[in-house]
This record gives C-alpha cells, sequence and structure tokens, in this order.
C-alpha cells in the first residue's frame, strides 16, 4: 500500500515494500524542480562499464497533452480501429518458449489485468471497456508528469537492462517524496508517434517505455491493484551453502 505523506522519509525495505503502480493521481502538479532533484539522484543507478546508454523525455501541461492526443490519433487511425507498430515484443511470445512457461506468464498477466479491470467495473467480455483502460496508459493514467525512457539503439539487450536500474530507482526515490509511478510499457507501441512529437531521434534511439509521475490518489483504488509475487524458492538456487538460510 502506497504510504501516507507523513511517511516520507524511509528506509529502502520500506520503498520497496510500498511502491506499486498508481493508475490514480491527484491533479497536484509536481514541480521541474523535484522531478531534476529526483533524475539527478536516480542517475547514480548502476551501469555496466558507466556507459549511461538512456535517455528521459519529461511532459507536462500543454506537451504532455499534445502527446496523448498524437497517441490517440495514432491509435485510432483510419476507421476507428486500434492498431499498434511495435519495434519489441512488449511480453514474451508464445512461438519463442515452451508451453508450460507460456501458460505461467499468461496465468500472472491475466490475474493482474482482471483484478485492475475489477476495480475499473469493466469484466472481461467489454471489449470497449477494456479497451478504455489501455488507453489510459496514453493518458499517462492522468498523472501531471509523464516521461519518455529510450535506450541507445547501438546497444544490445544489456543495455536494457541498465536502463531498467534506472527505472526501478526513480520509482523508488518517487515513493520516498511521496510521490507514485507507473511504468507503461504500452508507449513501446506507437511506433513513429512519440519520435516525431518529442523530436527523438529516430536512428539512435529506441522508445522503451512511459513513466507515470505524480501524487497518488489515495482514495481510488487504482492507486494499489493488487499482484502477488512469486516466493524465493520458486525463482531462486542456492549452490554452495552450508545451510540454505540467508
Amino acid at each position: 500500500m502506497l504510504p501516507p505523506p507523513d511517511k516520507m522519509k524511509m528506509n529502502v525495505s520500506e520503498a520497496v515494500q510500498s511502491r506499486r503502480t498508481c493508475r490514480a493521481f491527484e491533479r497536484r502538479p509536481v514541480s521541474k524542480e523535484t522531478v531534476e532533484e529526483l533524475l539527478s539522484l536516480a542517475s547514480r543507478a548502476p551501469s555496466g562499464g558507466n556507459t549511461q546508454p538512456w535517455h528521459i523525455y519529461v511532459v507536462a501541461g500543454l506537451q504532455l497533452q499534445a502527446l496523448t492526443d498524437a497517441a490517440f490519433a495514432h491509435l485510432r487511425g483510419a476507421g476507428g480501429k486500434i492498431t499498434m507498430d511495435q519495434e519489441y515484443a512488449t511480453y514474451p511470445r508464445k512461438v519463442d518458449m515452451p508451453v508450460d512457461m507460456h501458460k505461467a506468464y499468461m496465468r500472472r498477466r491475466v490475474q493482474v489485468a482482471q483484478n485492475m479491470w475489477k476495480l475499473m467495473g469493466v469484466t472481461r467480455d467489454d471489449a470497449a471497456g477494456r479497451v478504455r483502460a489501455l488507453m489510459e496508459n496514453y493518458r499517462f493514467w492522468g498523472a501531471p508528469v509523464g516521461m519518455i525512457v529510450t535506450v541507445d539503439r547501438c546497444c544490445d539487450r544489456n543495455a536494457w537492462g541498465h536502463a531498467g536500474l534506472l527505472l526501478q530507482t526513480i520509482a523508488l526515490l518517487a515513493v520516498e517524496r511521496g510521490l507514485a509511478t507507473a511504468m507503461l510499457e504500452a508507449w513501446g507501441n506507437l511506433g513513429n508517434c512519440v519520435y516525431d512529437v518529442l523530436s527523438i531521434p529516430f536512428q539512435k534511439e529506441v522508445v522503451w517505455c512511459g513513466v507515470a509521475l505524480g501524487y497518488p490518489d489515495r482514495s481510488a483504488n487504482l492507486s494499489n491493484v493488487p499482484t502477488d509475487r512469486l516466493s524465493v524458492p520458486e525463482f531462486c538456487q542456492f549452490q554452495g551453502f552450508v545451510s540454505a538460510k540467508l
């Protein structure tokens, strides 16, 4: 659960346990100075060889609205049919994995989607409602600040891991400041739209994801969609220890 404002200062464990994907934000603005200070600290995230292969485009106000409008226009396309142009697979592809792995991934994806839809009053057979939920990603779920994160195209998959470390650091620093985030890989589905609006050099950078940043609306259920996590024995093997205890 997101911490109350009087718990802004906390240790790392508290921040990790408190962090949630927030899908409901207050309209209260976040100052440029606050975002800049947060990013300055986050830039200390680990990066192999200190390569720092990431770029961040921060939008608010009219520029955020312009990006959202362009995203909606792009997705609706001709005839109002949702269209996407993926540069990379957002989720593991069925053709690339054993059946049992695909089932495990899908179970977790479906569960979190259903938890979110339930809080939004959307049923699985409500196609229009599910589309509305999808489109909220391109409104940054109402957050006053949006970020678009890119990675240098010349880098291989290792660089995406570096950028992920940066994003986790941003998320934890946000929690410490009473802010909340949502990591929005849906922004990687928009092809040239984001590049055009934000003047991102397509030949040099690839859009990875968006980030919503703002003060969480603690009265809204969508600020705390429940998710489960694998237990340590399910994803970790200990080898060479005298005792299995940490």
